[in-house]
């Protein structure tokens, strides 16, 4: 792996698998000591490294703000999806699924576009999850009741006793990966950093 590269997704499962987050999550002091070196002595401008040769890279402290946040993403991504599928056989997708519908729609069912909305995945993905959790018996498919022509997701019985297995595993993998290395000030700041990140991506350009 170059000193640029992320992790790849099997490193990333590997790591999980042996219980070593550190790796993984931590900012990679050495990667940043490596950019520090190669930048001595160059000009920065708002936050960009600019070489004579023409070419350009983040400064030190964005590469380690971006390549953290990304690297800590994946990680605990694939850390929860995989005690998830360990323990109750759902990844942390469908998990998300089952949590849209148990908590937050009425009566336990939202239409499709809704969880396609709800969920950071693409709409034929989000079809792929329910035709899944469908088979598995875990949730339902309804016509729209509002006019017929859209379709209606709905958890059922089975789904709603396997979420309620599940959510202490999410739960307690949340606290030990993130929540509990944070004080409340902390979780503050990160909840307000991450929506200004998701909101202007949402967005788009200026």
């Amino acid at each position: 792996m170059s000193s640029w590269e992320l992790p790849s997704e099997s490193t990333m499962h590997a790591d999980a698998s042996n219980g070593d987050m550190i790796s993984a999550v931590e900012p990679d002091t050495s990667f940043r000591s490596r950019i520090e070196d190669a930048s001595k002595e160059l000009p920065e401008e708002e936050g960009i490294i600019r070489r004579p040769d023409g070419l350009k890279y983040l400064s030190p402290e964005r590469a380690t703000a971006f390549l953290g946040l990304v690297r800590a993403g994946s990680a605990i991504a694939n850390r929860l999806s995989g005690e998830l599928e360990a323990e109750h056989g759902i990844s942390l997708r469908a998990f998300e699924v089952l949590l849209f519908l148990a908590v937050f729609a009425p009566e336990g069912g939202l239409r499709m576009t809704e969880l396609t909305e709800q969920a950071p995945l693409s709409q034929s993905r989000v079809s792929r999850l329910v035709d899944d959790l469908e088979r598995r018996g875990l949730v339902g498919r309804s016509p729209a009741r509002t006019d017929g022509r859209g379709v209606t997701v709905s958890i059922t019985p089975k789904g709603t006793e396997r979420f309620k297995a599940a959510q202490e595993t999410h739960l307690a993998g949340l606290d030990e990966l993130l929540f509990s290395h944070l004080d409340p000030a902390e979780i503050r700041q990160l909840a307000a950093i991450t929506s200004k990140i998701v909101d202007a991506c949402k967005t788009g350009p200026k």
